[in-house]
């Protein structure tokens, strides 16, 4: 069964200031309405922030500074049975308290990696019914407050234009957009993600041990004695061998870099020539008296004939242009032969420097003990790390056969049809026609949309009610208000007007609350400046509930849809019940 949450009234109080902030919501449609500025914003913003969620803070400084006290009650419905809470938020503590009396607090929950944070977030979680698991830093962990809300808040700065962004840093978490995608249209597999990270973090361990083992175990102290042992005589002819091959390979290395740098030269060389030729072609008379560049030899009147390719000035720097082309090739191959030089050196001297410096003498038997030691050592190395190879090997069978069955994609298939028909017919009624290629319509594969204005504002709209719509029916998955901050831009002519508002008004969802802002204008004049004024600024907010908006829609201004700034502005009254009460729940 699937747990809903509405929102019963908010309070917001400021003692230093004495002012408050007080609003009850119907269960159906709420419309915030004011001027601009006036605090619609902020009042969705306190909503989310009394629930824990900083990511909100920064558009609630201005409040922030009056020091408030923000106070939510809401229901919570499970299995038909609706219960009563309501949470507080306060100086860095939030308290809750549950359906029957019992208040737990949380201290120190301004940074959402303080352990009050994570306490609050898994309450919350639980309350909500909200499992959904993110992979961070290597770990599974419970998913944010702002998942919980993700799909139900659509904020006036960028959810209008980003999908998934109306809280920041989310896509951060690997492979966010489909782990959210699958958890709230409900697709569940049998691919068990905690244990696939636990086995993977432990591969990754024996790896690294069997790396350091590696080595530890080539150290030439050790080689050297593994040699020396009676053992390990066809081992000690591999490892002439090998140093063999790697001086050879060093030496034709060398001859390498040499032919290459005597091969730059002589192009740098060529160049050189070519400009001098550039230079005196402009000026050079051929009468017996002028020089060649390179060789000073005295230039024959018939210098045309001989040097007729390098006269053409176009010519000379095609020539120079192919020359600076193979300069630079040749630098390449000059610099990568270098660094295989180097490697090579270096492998050479870590591996044999060792043994080449051991000087021929009889052993004694406390070098032919410590030989002994050595050996044995190494062996136990040798067996660790065959040990670890084995339990990595099994480890990774193990998440093979873990690999996440067909059933998913298939699942995740018929989720993308179903999002791409209610996604079409909203484009439909939006009177977008152009939005054809499955990158815009695969549901898996959307990212952004390639348009701007009030194109964009409608197609998000229309994923975004897709979306909603599409979770509405996905069983288990918790409901939360539909909360979408400036429904409408300044901007919108008077067809797109009323295709907006007509398809807002018919689509919201009837399982649960909605919240919509809009701002109230005041022109009343049909003409202003001798320009008629749009709809959009002369429509009263009044008007636009009773033409869009079903007859129970709830309709409040902030500062009476007159006045700016104006969330926190009447005058507290000591008196007042919810503050009274509010204040016995915080002592």
């Amino acid at each position: 069964m699937k747990t809903i949450i509405k929102f019963d009234r908010l309070f917001v109080v400021s003692e230093s200031h004495n002012v408050y902030f007080d609003q009850r919501f119907s269960n159906g449609v709420n419309i915030i309405s004011g001027c601009n500025t006036s605090g619609k914003s902020t009042l969705l913003q306190s909503i989310l922030f009394t629930f824990g969620i900083n990511d909100v803070k920064d558009g609630l400084n201005e409040i922030i500074r009056y020091n408030p006290i923000f106070r939510l009650d809401f229901s919570i419905t499970k299995k038909s049975v609706e219960k009563k809470y309501v949470i507080l938020r306060e100086a860095g503590v939030i308290y809750l308290k549950e359906d029957g009396g019992s208040i737990v607090s949380f201290n120190g929950i301004d940074a959402d990696s303080r352990f009050e944070h994570v306490k609050l977030k898994d309450k919350l979680s639980q309350l909500f019914g909200f499992g959904m698991l993110l992979e961070q830093k290597g770990e599974l962990k419970t998913a944010s407050i702002e998942c919980i809300f993700l799909p139900y808040y659509i904020s006036q700065s960028v959810g209008w234009v980003y999908l998934r962004e109306s809280f920041s840093n989310l896509g951060f978490y690997k492979d966010f957009k489909d782990t959210y995608l699958d958890y709230y249209l409900g697709i569940e597999n049998s691919f068990d993600k905690e244990s696939f990270y636990q086995l993977t973090k432990e591969r990754l361990q024996l790896q690294s041990k069997i790396s350091s083992l590696n080595k530890y175990s080539n150290e030439p102290r050790l080689v050297i004695s593994k040699l020396l042992d009676e053992e390990f005589g066809e081992e000690a002819q591999r490892y002439i061998d090998s140093y063999i091959h790697l001086v050879a390979l060093l030496d034709e290395e060398r001859d390498i870099y040499t032919n290459l740098s005597n091969k730059l030269s002589l192009t740098k060389n060529h160049i050189k020539i070519l400009k001098r030729t550039k230079r005196n072609i402009k000026h050079q008379n051929y009468n017996n008296v002028d020089r060649c560049p390179a060789c000073t030899q005295i230039l024959p009147y018939s210098l045309e004939g001989l040097y007729g390719f390098h006269q053409n000035i176009n010519d000379t720097d095609k020539l120079l242009e192919q020359l600076n082309i193979k300069i630079q090739s040749t630098q390449s191959d000059i610099n990568s032969s270098l660094t295989k030089i180097k490697k090579l050196e270096i492998e050479i001297s870590s591996k044999y420097s060792y043994f080449l410096e051991k000087k021929s003498q009889t052993v004694s038997v406390n070098e032919w003990i410590d030989n002994k030691a050595n050996v044995r050592l190494l062996n136990n190395i040798h067996n660790e790390i065959e040990e670890h190879t084995k339990r990595s090997d099994e480890i990774k069978e193990l998440i093979g056969e873990m690999g996440e069955e067909q059933s998913l994609f298939v699942e995740r298939s018929h989720k993308e049809k179903d999002f791409k028909d209610i996604f079409q017919k909203y484009l439909n009624e939006m009177q977008l026609f152009n939005v054809k290629e499955e990158r815009y319509t695969n549901l898996y594969k959307i990212n952004s949309f390639p348009f701007q204005g009030v194109e964009l504002h409608k197609t998000v709209m229309s994923y975004h009610f897709a979306l909603n719509d599409l979770i509405s029916k996905s069983e288990n998955i918790h409901r939360l208000p539909f909360m979408l901050d400036a429904i409408l831009k300044e901007d919108i002519d008077d067809r797109n007007f009323d295709l907006i508002l007509s398809f807002v008004g018919k689509n919201l969802p009837k399982d649960t609350q909605s919240f919509i802002s809009i701002s109230e204008y005041s022109e009343d004049k049909l003409l202003k400046d001798g320009k008629e004024v749009s709809a959009f600024r002369r429509a009263r907010v009044k008007n636009i509930k009773d033409r869009y908006f079903p007859d129970d829609t709830n309709l409040f201004f902030i500062g009476d849809g007159k006045h700016e700034r104006t969330f926190l502005s009447k005058p507290l009254d000591l008196n007042l019940d919810i503050y009274v009460d509010t204040c016995q729940l915080t002592e």
